[in-house]
Formats: C-alpha cells, sequence, structure tokens
C-alpha cells in the first residue's frame, strides 16, 4: 500500500513539475508585428493584449558561431536551412521593457531603428503578479536588406507603357511634377 501511495506521489510530482516548466502562450496576449519578411532598417514591435496583463517584451537578433566571431544570418538562406540543428546565440537587440497593460483592449508598441539584415527573434513573457513567467510568446522574423530602387519608387515611371496605362503614368506625373 506504501509503495502504491510513494508511487502515485511520484508520478503526480513528476507530471505537475513538467507542465509548469513549460509555459504555453496566452491567448489574451497576442504578437501582432512583426509577423512577416520586413525590408528596410526598422523594425516595429507590436503586442496585443485583450486582458490586463503585465508582459515583458525582449527582442533579439539570432546569430551563429563562425570560427571565434558571432556572424549575422544570411537572410537571403533563411527559407532554405533547418534551424532545428544548429546552434543559435541570442543577442539581445533592446533592453526587455515591463509593460502593464490595464484595459480590456491595450497594445504595446515599440520602433526599433538602425537594424541589420538578418534573422530576429520576438520573445513576449506575461507576468503574474509575483514577476513569474505564466506564459511564453515567441516571433521569428527575417529582416531583408532595402533595395534601393524600390524605395525610391522610381521603377513605375522608367518602364514603358501604352494605352490607357501611358494616359494614366503621364497623369500622375504631371500631378506630382515629377
Amino acid at each position: 500500500m506504501k509503495k502504491t501511495v510513494m508511487m502515485l506521489v511520484l508520478v503526480a510530482v513528476l507530471l505537475c513539475s513538467t507542465m509548469f516548466s513549460f509555459a504555453t502562450s496566452d491567448p489574451a496576449v497576442t504578437i501582432v508585428s512583426p509577423s512577416q519578411t520586413i525590408s528596410g532598417t526598422n523594425l516595429l514591435v507590436s503586442v496585443k493584449m485583450t486582458a490586463p496583463k503585465t508582459i515583458k517584451v525582449s527582442v533579439y537578433e539570432e546569430k551563429e558561431k563562425v570560427g571565434d566571431t558571432l556572424v549575422s544570418i544570411d537572410p537571403t538562406t533563411v527559407s532554405d536551412e533547418n534551424f532545428s540543428s544548429k546552434t543559435l546565440f541570442s543577442v539581445s537587440v533592446i533592453t526587455p521593457e515591463t509593460f502593464q497593460g490595464s484595459g480590456s483592449l491595450q497594445f504595446y508598441n515599440k520602433q526599433i531603428n538602425d537594424v541589420s539584415p538578418g534573422l530576429y527573434r520576438v520573445k513576449v513573457e506575461v507576468l503574474d503578479s509575483n514577476n513569474a513567467v505564466t506564459a511564453t510568446s515567441t516571433q521569428r522574423t527575417v529582416v531583408m536588406p532595402k533595395d534601393s530602387e524600390a524605395a525610391s519608387g522610381s521603377e513605375i515611371f522608367e518602364s514603358q507603357q501604352t494605352g490607357a496605362f501611358q494616359w494614366v503614368q503621364n497623369l500622375i506625373k504631371s500631378i506630382f511634377k515629377n
């Protein structure tokens, strides 16, 4: 009888300890941005909270070690590579920020300027009143270099058009005096 009780207690302890070590995501906290590949040098982090919560937001650049130095991951090869077999090193981009939402709909927004092309990870932790982590959400995004010609928008006016497209192009040029 004692062995059975001890075995049940041991199983209960094992199950409870593994449940608390895996923090799941909170349905009331959602990472809105970034949600896809970004082109440019600015990274907008936006988190939506649909209940009063306290969150801690961290942004990391994922790097890999080549020799003795950490190098940014080439953004053009991110879709081809499998990162589960690689050892990635997370380098903090910002100091982790804590935000306390008080209403039924709150947003946390942070714009990070001058980011270099590479792989980034946004981590949002939901904290309880004792600052213990109760849930964690992560989102990876790729920052691609900004194409200078596409950024200027000049490629629209460089191609030769005929018919209605030529008329619209001339109208736009005359309006904006370009």
